[in-house]
């Protein structure tokens, strides 16, 4: 398998004349093949990382959870495959997310996120304060 990053890995800059793109597929399969997925069931990679804008691409192994937190900016989770539940913290919404729906919540919500399945989604935060 070709690297599909290298490490270190540097986020890339926002600049004016910024046009990429990603092998999001081949990232997060090179991420679930390193030793810090192996062993907590879980890595991520900033791919983006600005005051205006932070994307992270994220892997999880069936079973793992990210425990209650909150984001200091409105998020969107999108899935690239696998299946992931996210719930708030007072458990009154739950969401199951595939490659097939998306979801976004408010900055400083408390909310959680399990992985039913070998998981892959990218976090994409904004207007961060």
């Amino acid at each position: 398998m070709s690297d599909a990053f290298a490490r270190p890995f540097r986020p890339v800059e926002l600049t004016p004349a910024t046009l990429t793109s990603f092998p999001l597929q081949a990232m997060a399969q090179q991420l679930m093949a390193e030793d810090i997925f192996q062993t907590s069931g879980r890595n991520a990679l900033t791919l983006i990382h600005h005051k205006a804008l932070t994307v992270v691409l994220t892997v999880m192994r069936a079973g793992a959870v990210l425990e209650e937190h909150h984001a200091p900016a409105p998020v969107t989770l999108l899935p690239l495959f696998g299946e992931i539940v996210l719930a708030s913290a007072a458990g009154t919404t739950r969401l199951t997310l595939d490659h097939s729906k998306a979801a976004i919540f408010a900055a400083q919500l408390p909310h959680r996120v399990a992985a039913q399945q070998d998981s892959a989604f990218l976090l994409v935060m904004g207007g961060q304060t």
